[in-house]
């Protein structure tokens, strides 16, 4: 069960790319995880509680978070609701083979400036839109692990200048220059130096 949900995980990945979003969840979700509690309790005070039920509470009462910490809980009580009903279908009707969708999705992603104009260089003709502001920081941040992976996944140094990039970009959404990022960088390594010396802290558990 669980490795077929890492398998569409990484399906998702595969096609949609790294994504960041806005939660859309809050307070004005309140009142309807509220009336999921009680259809549930209801359902089982009757003894027809289904599975139905208890996945509506679930991820009634994650919409109804905007805490991060609260919505995380949340999610993974809800995601693990789901799993926990597959694993009854499994036993109940036998496991069948899980497919992951193999077709290419209508993914986006942020790209340097000079991208679309390249492309045109090379005979193409881009597709693209201007970003809103807060979309833009969630698309950077979404870059950010793009490149991160890029250099995790091939060593290649060239790499990190791209991840760089993204950095200084986020640094400009908090109003930092390079320089200034620079001076906040050293002076933390002067506080609590660098990672030269290759040290490995052991922490309890």
């Amino acid at each position: 069960m669980l490795a077929d949900v890492a398998a569409e995980r990484e399906a998702q990945d595969r096609m949609w790319g790294v994504q960041e979003f806005p939660d859309g969840s809050g307070p004005e979700f309140i009142e309807s995880a509220e009336q999921a509690k009680r259809e549930c309790a209801a359902a089982w005070t009757r003894g027809e509680l289904t599975w139905r039920h208890i996945l509506t509470e679930e991820f009634f009462e994650a919409l109804a978070e905007s805490e991060p910490r609260a919505l995380r809980t949340e999610l993974v009580q809800t995601a693990a609701v789901a799993v926990k009903w597959v694993q009854s279908l499994d036993r109940r009707h036998g496991t069948t083979a899980h497919r992951t969708k193999d077709g290419a999705g209508h993914a986006e992603k942020l790209v340097r400036d000079r991208i679309p104009e390249i492309i045109q260089e090379d005979g193409r003709l881009p597709e693209t839109r201007v970003a809103g502001p807060d979309e833009h920081a969630a698309l950077l941040r979404a870059k950010l692990y793009e490149e991160a992976g890029e250099y995790v996944a091939s060593g290649d140094p060239g790499e990190l200048s791209d991840l760089l990039e993204v950095v200084h970009a986020l640094a400009a959404l908090h109003g930092l220059t390079p320089g200034e990022l620079e001076e906040q960088r050293s002076a933390k390594a002067a506080m609590r130096g660098g990672f030269s010396k290759r040290i490995v802290l052991r922490m309890e558990r």
